[in-house]
């Protein structure tokens, strides 16, 4: 199961601690930045699952291009929040942590799946 893995994991938790932000966000920003940042994570947990769940190894690498490419997205969003001062600085570096996990667990599923398909 996808919810097992790793990378949802991880991503679940991020979305968790941005939701749990929501409260403390000032008002000017929720619509034009905050709402993105929240949809865009939120986005990233059904490419997971379904690159979790294909077997097709295209299908695959195409789920992860889009679900990295989303989540450059999404590290562009926290960095402007961040830079607005939207986010707490606490909780910016738990955070830029998660997000650091993520992007390394998403990247070397990429390349071991681009990898298993030259191969075959």
């Amino acid at each position: 199961m996808a919810d097992q893995s790793k990378a949802y994991k991880s991503t679940y938790q991020l979305v968790q601690m941005l939701f749990s932000l929501s409260d403390n966000v000032p008002k000017k920003w929720r619509r034009v930045l905050w709402e993105k940042t929240l949809d865009t994570a939120t986005d990233l947990l059904p490419l997971i699952i379904y690159a979790y769940e294909t077997q097709n190894l295209r299908e695959r690498v195409a789920y992860l291009d889009k679900a990295l490419t989303k989540f450059t997205v999404l590290n562009t969003y926290i960095r402007l929040c961040n830079e607005n001062a939207i986010i707490p600085i606490q909780k910016t570096t738990n955070i830029a942590e998660l997000t650091t996990d993520i992007s390394k667990q998403l990247g070397g599923w990429r390349k071991a799946t681009a990898d298993k398909l030259k191969s075959v």
